[in-house]
């Protein structure tokens, strides 16, 4: 077994905790959530499995300085702006997007991370623009660690094959799941999932629901070329990644919620006590939801829902929200 355990900082609380969901019983399946949104309180989310890993790596390379890019309500960047002054790096966030000071982009402002805004046009360059600007802060002395959207990388997806040793240990004393879903935006917590269940001989089946403009070809060449970095880096031999990518549940656009999303976060909270946000968990539930409405995920299956948090994203829609709520 390709052991990668140990070459990592400890920045969440893990295991996190798999609990059953009352969701799932009017839909005949057993639904469970993973919660990931507890692994941290300002991390918080998916994206401290990946940058304990990417984090590490910019530590070992001796950086100072940390660069990455996303959304303006991004997780992901306010998950690196914590946890990179957390470790006494300073960060650079490109963001793309308008927002009022709140949710993740204030808390981005709280921890003094340095804003560049960007267009949404820059953004599908973005890589070329950070490279640009770590090359000039390296001119003057520094040295920059530049992380892609998401943490989705080869080092990123460490993060989520390690998720799946936890899922394995806990399936030995409660049972196997035949789906494991997240949703998915840049690909990298389903490549991760889907490595982990490759190297764990596991038998489930890894699906994202797709939240974004990108199409299904786009995720799997994102897999393929990242693939041939990580076989590299870790010395495995896996061949492909094919978890399944299913497209119909991002409604208008990226982070543009729908009715039904606003639905879904009031029920399930009312429900099962859970918080989904509108631009990723609300839209890849309702992906659950659909799939098993259409027999796509039949009667009877075991499904693991992983909660990817954004309880903080969740602000910024307070004023949408408000029409649902009782």
């Amino acid at each position: 077994m390709f052991d990668f355990m140990n070459e990592k900082l400890s920045l969440g609380r893990f295991p996190t905790p798999i609990e059953p969901m009352k969701y799932g019983e009017k839909y005949g399946v057993n639904l469970f959530v993973k919660r990931d949104d507890l692994d941290e309180f300002i991390g918080s989310g998916n994206k401290v499995r990946k940058l304990e890993y990417l984090l590490y790596d910019a530590k070992k390379l001796s950086c100072d300085v940390v660069l990455s890019a996303g959304g303006v309500q991004s997780n992901h960047c306010r998950a690196t702006a914590y946890f990179s002054k957390k470790l006494g790096m300073d960060v650079e966030l490109f963001l793309f997007g308008e927002s009022e000071l709140q949710g993740n982009f204030l808390i981005d402002k709280l921890l003094g991370a340095k804003i560049h805004s960007i267009t949404y046009e820059e953004y599908e360059n973005v890589a070329e623009i950070m490279n640009k600007r770590a090359t000039e802060l390296e001119s003057t002395g520094r040295r920059a660690y530049v992380i892609p959207p998401g943490g989705s990388s080869a080092v990123g997806f460490l993060g989520y094959a390690a998720a799946v040793h936890e899922i394995s240990n806990w399936e030995k004393a409660h049972g196997k799941f035949d789906y494991i879903v997240c949703a998915t935006g840049t690909a990298g917590t389903i490549a991760g999932l889907e490595i982990g269940r490759l190297l764990y001989n596991e038998e489930f089946k890894v699906i994202g629901v797709n939240v974004t403009k990108r199409s299904q070809e786009d995720f799997h060449k994102i897999m393929s070329e990242e693939l041939v970095a990580f076989n590299a880096k870790y010395k495995t031999e896996i061949k492909e990644l094919n978890p399944i990518v299913v497209d119909g549940y991002v409604g208008e656009g990226y982070a543009i919620p729908s009715q039904e999303d606003f639905e879904i976060i009031r029920d399930v909270a009312s429900k099962d006590q859970l918080i989904f946000d509108p631009v990723y968990t609300a839209k890849a539930f309702k992906g659950i939801i659909s799939m098993i409405k259409k027999s796509e995920i039949p009667q009877n299956s075991r499904i693991l829902f992983i909660h990817t948090g954004g309880t903080f994203g969740l602000f910024a829609f307070a004023n949408q929200l408000e029409n649902f709520l009782i």
